[in-house]
Protein backbone atom coordinates (compact mmCIF):
# COMPACT_ATOMS: atom_id res chain seq x y z
CA UNK A 1 0.00 0.00 0.00
CA UNK A 2 2.56 2.39 0.67
CA UNK A 3 4.36 1.58 -2.83
CA UNK A 4 1.13 2.25 -4.38
CA UNK A 5 1.09 5.69 -2.92
CA UNK A 6 4.57 6.74 -3.25
CA UNK A 7 4.44 5.89 -6.70
CA UNK A 8 0.80 7.82 -6.99
CA UNK A 9 2.70 10.57 -5.33
CA UNK A 10 5.62 10.71 -7.20
CA UNK A 11 3.57 10.52 -10.47
CA UNK A 12 1.10 13.44 -9.51
CA UNK A 13 4.42 15.44 -8.47
CA UNK A 14 5.53 14.66 -12.31
CA UNK A 15 2.29 15.57 -13.84
CA UNK A 16 2.05 18.63 -12.46
CA UNK A 17 5.91 19.71 -12.54
CA UNK A 18 4.53 19.90 -16.38
CA UNK A 19 1.91 21.92 -16.25
CA UNK A 20 2.77 25.69 -17.99
CA UNK A 21 0.84 27.31 -14.74
CA UNK A 22 3.66 25.25 -12.35
CA UNK A 23 6.34 27.34 -13.63
CA UNK A 24 4.39 30.60 -14.07
CA UNK A 25 4.17 30.49 -10.44
CA UNK A 26 7.55 29.58 -9.98
CA UNK A 27 9.12 32.29 -12.24
CA UNK A 28 6.96 34.79 -10.57
CA UNK A 29 7.71 33.66 -7.22
CA UNK A 30 11.65 34.10 -7.65
CA UNK A 31 10.90 37.72 -9.40
CA UNK A 32 9.18 38.19 -6.53
CA UNK A 33 12.30 37.50 -4.47
CA UNK A 34 14.82 39.37 -6.57
CA UNK A 35 12.51 42.04 -6.57
CA UNK A 36 12.10 42.13 -2.51
CA UNK A 37 16.49 41.89 -2.62
CA UNK A 38 16.74 44.64 -4.37
CA UNK A 39 14.32 46.87 -2.94
CA UNK A 40 16.54 46.08 0.38
CA UNK A 41 19.59 47.01 -0.78
CA UNK A 42 21.16 50.57 0.63
CA UNK A 43 22.18 52.64 -2.34
CA UNK A 44 19.91 55.49 -1.98
CA UNK A 45 21.53 55.47 1.72
CA UNK A 46 24.60 55.02 0.52
CA UNK A 47 24.66 57.46 -1.98
CA UNK A 48 22.76 60.29 0.29
CA UNK A 49 25.85 59.79 2.65
CA UNK A 50 28.40 60.79 -0.35
CA UNK A 51 26.86 64.06 -1.15
CA UNK A 52 26.58 64.85 1.89
CA UNK A 53 30.19 64.28 2.49
CA UNK A 54 30.83 66.28 -0.56
CA UNK A 55 28.36 69.44 0.78
CA UNK A 56 30.17 69.18 3.96
CA UNK A 57 33.54 69.13 2.27
CA UNK A 58 32.60 72.63 0.54
CA UNK A 59 31.75 74.21 3.34
CA UNK A 60 34.88 73.37 5.48
CA UNK A 61 36.55 73.99 2.26
CA UNK A 62 35.09 77.84 2.19
CA UNK A 63 35.46 78.02 6.29
CA UNK A 64 39.10 77.55 5.86
CA UNK A 65 39.28 80.08 2.68
CA UNK A 66 37.64 82.64 5.20
CA UNK A 67 40.36 81.90 7.72
CA UNK A 68 42.80 82.52 5.10
CA UNK A 69 41.64 85.60 4.03
CA UNK A 70 42.75 86.43 8.14
CA UNK A 71 45.78 84.89 7.76
CA UNK A 72 46.63 87.17 4.77
CA UNK A 73 45.59 90.43 6.49
CA UNK A 74 47.09 89.31 9.30
CA UNK A 75 44.50 89.99 11.90
CA UNK A 76 42.41 87.86 14.69
CA UNK A 77 44.63 84.81 12.94
CA UNK A 78 44.51 81.19 15.29
CA UNK A 79 46.92 79.68 13.87
CA UNK A 80 46.06 76.39 15.27
CA UNK A 81 42.86 76.87 14.53
CA UNK A 82 43.75 77.12 10.51
CA UNK A 83 46.31 74.08 10.97
CA UNK A 84 42.99 72.03 12.17
CA UNK A 85 40.93 73.28 9.74
CA UNK A 86 43.74 71.90 7.23
CA UNK A 87 43.38 68.98 8.44
CA UNK A 88 40.44 68.23 8.21
CA UNK A 89 40.15 68.81 4.43
CA UNK A 90 43.10 66.34 4.39
CA UNK A 91 41.19 63.34 6.21
CA UNK A 92 38.47 64.39 3.96
CA UNK A 93 40.30 63.52 0.95
CA UNK A 94 42.11 60.18 2.42
CA UNK A 95 38.99 58.97 3.84
CA UNK A 96 36.83 59.74 0.50
CA UNK A 97 39.83 57.75 -1.52
CA UNK A 98 39.43 54.65 0.94
CA UNK A 99 35.62 54.61 0.99
CA UNK A 100 35.30 54.92 -3.40
CA UNK A 101 37.49 51.45 -2.72
CA UNK A 102 35.42 49.97 -0.22
CA UNK A 103 32.45 50.73 -2.04
CA UNK A 104 33.38 48.92 -5.70
CA UNK A 105 34.73 46.72 -3.86
CA UNK A 106 30.29 46.21 -2.32
CA UNK A 107 29.37 46.17 -5.58
CA UNK A 108 28.14 49.93 -5.40
CA UNK A 109 28.72 52.21 -8.63
CA UNK A 110 31.55 54.47 -8.50
CA UNK A 111 32.53 57.08 -10.23
CA UNK A 112 36.17 57.24 -12.42
CA UNK A 113 38.89 56.61 -10.59
CA UNK A 114 40.67 59.53 -12.61
CA UNK A 115 37.83 62.07 -10.90
CA UNK A 116 38.69 60.71 -7.44
CA UNK A 117 42.12 60.04 -8.01
CA UNK A 118 42.36 64.34 -9.30
CA UNK A 119 39.90 65.28 -6.31
CA UNK A 120 42.49 63.69 -3.70
CA UNK A 121 45.74 65.40 -5.08
CA UNK A 122 44.08 68.88 -5.85
CA UNK A 123 43.24 68.52 -1.91
CA UNK A 124 46.13 67.31 -0.60
CA UNK A 125 48.45 69.58 -2.88
CA UNK A 126 45.64 72.73 -1.92
CA UNK A 127 46.67 71.85 1.43
CA UNK A 128 50.61 71.42 0.96
CA UNK A 129 50.03 74.92 -0.31
CA UNK A 130 48.47 76.55 2.28
CA UNK A 131 50.41 74.93 4.96
CA UNK A 132 53.33 76.41 3.81
CA UNK A 133 51.55 79.86 3.15
CA UNK A 134 50.50 80.01 6.96
CA UNK A 135 54.41 79.82 8.12
CA UNK A 136 55.86 82.33 5.68
CA UNK A 137 52.73 84.53 6.10
CA UNK A 138 52.77 84.47 9.52
CA UNK A 139 56.46 84.93 9.70
CA UNK A 140 56.03 88.10 7.05
CA UNK A 141 53.94 89.79 8.97
CA UNK A 142 56.48 89.11 12.18
CA UNK A 143 58.73 91.22 10.05
CA UNK A 144 56.15 94.06 9.24
CA UNK A 145 55.33 95.08 12.57
CA UNK A 146 59.50 95.02 13.21
CA UNK A 147 59.92 97.25 10.28
CA UNK A 148 56.57 99.46 11.47
CA UNK A 149 58.76 100.04 14.68
CA UNK A 150 61.47 100.96 13.03
CA UNK A 151 59.91 103.13 10.98
CA UNK A 152 58.92 105.01 14.28
CA UNK A 153 61.73 105.47 15.43
CA UNK A 154 62.57 107.44 12.58
CA UNK A 155 59.38 109.45 12.16
CA UNK A 156 60.55 112.48 10.94
CA UNK A 157 61.89 110.68 7.62
CA UNK A 158 58.92 108.56 7.18
CA UNK A 159 57.43 108.78 3.81
CA UNK A 160 53.51 108.60 3.96
CA UNK A 161 53.45 106.62 0.41
CA UNK A 162 56.02 103.99 1.41
CA UNK A 163 53.31 103.50 4.76
CA UNK A 164 50.72 103.18 2.49
CA UNK A 165 52.17 100.29 0.18
CA UNK A 166 53.09 98.41 3.17
CA UNK A 167 49.61 99.07 4.22
CA UNK A 168 48.40 97.17 0.84
CA UNK A 169 50.98 94.81 0.88
CA UNK A 170 49.61 94.32 4.57
CA UNK A 171 46.35 93.56 2.94
CA UNK A 172 47.27 90.58 -0.01
CA UNK A 173 48.22 93.09 -2.66
CA UNK A 174 51.43 92.85 -5.23
CA UNK A 175 53.02 96.01 -4.46
CA UNK A 176 56.06 97.56 -6.89
CA UNK A 177 59.39 98.05 -5.08
CA UNK A 178 60.62 101.52 -6.43
CA UNK A 179 63.31 104.13 -5.07
CA UNK A 180 64.09 103.91 -1.35
CA UNK A 181 62.66 106.44 1.11
CA UNK A 182 64.51 108.93 3.32
CA UNK A 183 64.77 106.10 5.91
CA UNK A 184 68.21 104.97 6.97
CA UNK A 185 70.01 102.01 4.26
CA UNK A 186 69.47 99.59 7.09
CA UNK A 187 65.51 100.10 7.61
CA UNK A 188 65.41 100.10 3.42
CA UNK A 189 66.80 96.85 2.57
CA UNK A 190 64.47 95.42 4.95
CA UNK A 191 61.22 96.81 3.69
CA UNK A 192 62.73 96.07 0.02
CA UNK A 193 63.11 92.34 1.30
CA UNK A 194 59.64 92.49 3.04
CA UNK A 195 57.60 93.67 -0.24
CA UNK A 196 59.79 90.98 -2.74
CA UNK A 197 58.49 88.48 -0.27
CA UNK A 198 55.13 90.03 -0.22
CA UNK A 199 55.25 89.42 -4.31
CA UNK A 200 56.26 85.87 -3.26
CA UNK A 201 53.63 85.33 -1.76
CA UNK A 202 51.15 87.41 -3.71
CA UNK A 203 51.85 84.21 -6.54
CA UNK A 204 51.52 81.84 -3.54
CA UNK A 205 48.00 82.72 -2.79
CA UNK A 206 47.19 82.68 -6.23
CA UNK A 207 48.07 78.84 -7.17
CA UNK A 208 45.44 78.14 -4.33
CA UNK A 209 42.85 80.87 -4.25
CA UNK A 210 40.67 79.14 -7.03
CA UNK A 211 37.89 76.79 -7.85
CA UNK A 212 39.93 73.79 -8.46
CA UNK A 213 38.96 71.66 -5.63
CA UNK A 214 35.55 72.99 -6.05
CA UNK A 215 35.40 71.61 -9.48
CA UNK A 216 36.60 68.75 -8.62
CA UNK A 217 34.14 67.93 -5.74
CA UNK A 218 31.85 69.06 -7.76
CA UNK A 219 32.20 66.66 -10.78
CA UNK A 220 32.08 63.98 -7.67
CA UNK A 221 29.21 65.75 -6.15
CA UNK A 222 26.95 65.61 -9.65
CA UNK A 223 27.62 61.97 -10.09
CA UNK A 224 26.38 60.96 -6.57
CA UNK A 225 23.51 63.29 -7.07
CA UNK A 226 22.30 61.51 -10.41
CA UNK A 227 23.05 57.95 -8.63
CA UNK A 228 20.99 58.87 -5.52
CA UNK A 229 18.24 60.67 -8.41
CA UNK A 230 17.96 57.32 -10.18
CA UNK A 231 17.62 55.21 -6.83
CA UNK A 232 14.97 57.03 -5.87
CA UNK A 233 13.72 56.67 -9.28
CA UNK A 234 13.89 52.88 -9.26
CA UNK A 235 12.70 52.81 -5.47
CA UNK A 236 9.51 54.68 -6.29
CA UNK A 237 9.00 51.94 -8.93
CA UNK A 238 9.82 48.65 -7.01
CA UNK A 239 6.50 48.98 -4.95
CA UNK A 240 4.22 48.94 -8.21
CA UNK A 241 6.08 45.93 -9.85
CA UNK A 242 5.52 44.52 -7.09
CA UNK A 243 1.90 44.98 -6.71
CA UNK A 244 1.90 43.69 -10.30
CA UNK A 245 3.60 40.94 -9.63
CA UNK A 246 1.75 39.84 -6.78
CA UNK A 247 -1.39 40.43 -8.44
CA UNK A 248 -0.44 38.20 -11.70
CA UNK A 249 0.97 35.25 -8.93
CA UNK A 250 -2.39 34.95 -7.51
CA UNK A 251 -4.11 34.75 -10.52
CA UNK A 252 -1.78 32.49 -11.87
CA UNK A 253 -2.46 30.25 -8.65
CA UNK A 254 -5.90 30.68 -9.28
CA UNK A 255 -6.06 29.25 -12.68
CA UNK A 256 -3.30 26.48 -11.45
CA UNK A 257 -5.78 25.41 -9.03
CA UNK A 258 -8.33 25.63 -11.35
CA UNK A 259 -6.80 23.41 -14.03
CA UNK A 260 -5.53 20.97 -11.57
CA UNK A 261 -9.15 19.95 -9.86
CA UNK A 262 -9.91 19.50 -14.05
Amino acid sequence: MNGQTKKSIAETLHMKIQTPWIWLVVVLTICLTALFYVSQKPQVAVYSQYVKSLCDYQFADASLMRSMERVRSGYGVDSAVVLAQMMTLREVALSFDAGIQKLEQAGFSAPPASSVSHFKSSVLAKVSCLQRYLSERTAWHDDLERVYRLMEMNASDTDLSLLRKLDSARAGYDVVVDSPSNLPESVNKRVVSLLEKNRDLHNAWNQFDNDKTLSASDELLHFFQMENVKEISLSAKVPLAFYFLSLVLLLATFFFIFKSKQ
